[in-house]
């Protein structure tokens, strides 16, 4: 019975670690971001002032997290390093 119990919380440590080894992010400089993922933000939301940028690794997928602001209004767009739009939404501070 306490080579079983071992052996499940072995199995436990193991599966829970992994799952971290696959997420990460990280703040980076807007330099750091690739053209194409910047235009296609800028694209997304003409005249954004972007202000932060953070670089995710989910699955071995880098996906760049831009936020900024235009109208008022709070902007978060993720973009793969080649350009594809993964993600977007619209943040109403007013609301908030």
């Amino acid at each position: 019975m306490r080579k079983w119990n071992a052996i499940l919380v072995a199995a436990a440590v193991v599966a829970l670690a992994g799952c971290s080894m696959f997420e990460s992010e990280e703040d980076i400089e807007l330099s750091e971001v690739p053209k194409p993922a910047l235009n296609t933000a800028k694209a997304a939301v003409p005249g954004i002032c972007i202000t932060e940028a953070d670089r995710e690794t989910d699955d071995g997928k880098v996906v760049y997290e831009l936020e900024g602001e235009h109208d008022g209004k709070i902007y978060i767009i993720e973009v793969t390093k080649d350009g594809k739009l993964h993600d977007f939404r619209r943040e109403d501070p007013e609301k908030d």
